[in-house]
């Protein structure tokens, strides 16, 4: 390639409808080859390499290279040419590649192909960050690469960094819109799962509410009826929140729906749970839950896996935690024992309170956690006005308490009265 006006002239040409199609190129995959393609015929190189930068892992990457046996490589900033110009953004013209230390062989004594000289360039943004390094290798004369080389790489890594920026841009939107789809569905059918209203139980009223601090979470309620006029109220907190939880939830759910089919007694109901669940579960995974039954006769029994006992509100305004086994959380051992305690019976206007601890343990950044007395606090001061306005108070104490800051953990409130 000369350096006379007629050469100039078509390198330039070349640059520039190199610089066209870049800008009009939105597939990065398509993009990447159209630019390797380019550098290697501009500056007649043997092979070309093109690694991205990630700064999040402080890394190099590159899955787009020329040449037979070429994988996916992956370096450190800083180490390595490539490395080295992706931390300077500072090009590096090297004649004899095996006379440089920073040079690695590894690659040329796994292919067989012989590096002689190098020119590497950095690929920065319209912000001037380096996104991304060129390298070819090996002019196809012999020569080593010259002054004018480094011009004419220069001037299309300048365009060419621009578009790939451009790209990556626009493939992390598209990335982005794609997740907050997949988690509007994903949120869409965990609210699904819950119930859409409650049931109509002879001698029982229920008001419920239910909040995740992310899309999806994993907090779980379920009413589960039963002949004779019993219900089963059904409690559930998944360690952490987020799609994994929602996940586990969902499976509990459907594990518990089909042994309530068949499996009479609350314990073993709870034991039969954590049996299915235990091999599903990782080890730093774990679910509390609380199963309540509530008899025709305003009383019943609970059992719980690690959960927070239920609360007795009374209609004249006293209320007491609910004494009894609480039990191993679900996931834990798979041979565990669970135990149901009994509830005291509960008359006209009185309240069964069930929660996650995302209610009690509600908090900003400022203050510190609600706690069981402030949320009894609101439940006391809706005594004896029924299930909906004790399940407002409560959420009324838990959002004032908040002031506006997103709760940092999900949050369920299940509130049973008995009527008349």
């Amino acid at each position: 390639m000369g350096e006379d006006s007629t050469s100039l002239l078509q390198d330039l040409q070349t640059i520039m409808a190199v610089s066209r199609a870049l800008g009009s190129e939105r597939n990065l995959d398509r993009l990447l080859d159209r630019i390797l393609a380019a550098c290697s015929e501009l500056v007649d190189a043997e092979r070309a390499s093109l690694f991205l930068v990630d700064a999040d892992r402080n890394e190099l990457w590159t899955r787009i290279a020329q040449g037979d046996g070429v994988g996916h490589i992956t370096l450190p900033m800083g180490k390595g040419i490539a490395g080295t110009v992706a931390a300077t953004g500072t090009a590096e013209n090297i004649p004899a590649a095996y006379a440089d230390p920073r040079f690695n062989p590894e690659h040329d004594q796994r292919t067989g192909y012989v590096t002689r000289s190098i020119l590497c360039m950095p690929l920065t943004s319209h912000t001037d960050q380096v996104v991304g390094v060129i390298q070819v290798l090996n002019k196809r004369d012999g020569q080593p690469f010259c002054a004018y080389d480094e011009q004419l790489l220069s001037a299309l890594c300048s365009q060419a960094g621009v578009a790939l920026d451009n790209a990556q841009l626009i493939l992390r939107d598209r990335d982005r819109q794609r997740m907050e789809r997949e988690m509007e569905l994903a949120r869409q059918i965990q609210l699904s799962l819950l119930p859409q209203s409650h049931p109509q139980v002879v001698g029982w009223r229920f008001a419920s509410f239910s909040q995740s601090c992310d899309e999806t979470g994993g907090d779980y309620y379920d009413f589960l009826t039963r002949s004779r006029g019993s219900v089963d109220l059904v409690v559930g907190d998944v360690s952490g929140h987020g799609i994994g939880s929602a996940l586990l939830m969902s499976s509990a759910r459907a594990s518990l729906r089909a042994l309530h089919r068949g499996t009479d007694a609350p314990s073993d109901l709870m034991g039969g749970l954590n049996r299915l669940l235990t091999g599903d579960m990782g080890d730093d995974a774990f679910m509390s839950m609380i199963l309540t039954r509530l008899d025709d006769l305003g009383g019943g029994s609970w059992v719980s896996a690690g959960h927070e006992a239920p609360l007795v509100l009374r209609a004249d305004g006293t209320w007491a935690t609910v004494p009894g086994d609480g039990g191993l959380l679900l996931g834990l051992m798979q041979d565990w024992e669970y135990v149901a305690n009994n509830l005291p019976r509960l008359h006209p206007g009185d309240c069964l309170v069930l929660m996650t601890d995302g209610i009690f343990e509600a908090q900003r950044p400022d203050r510190p956690c609600l706690g069981l007395e402030a949320i009894a606090q609101g439940m006391v001061s809706a005594a004896g006005q029924g299930a909906e306005a004790v399940c407002a108070a409560v959420v009324a104490r838990v959002r004032a308490h908040l002031d506006g800051h997103a709760p940092h953990d999900d949050m369920t409130l299940l509130v049973a009265e008995r009527t008349a």
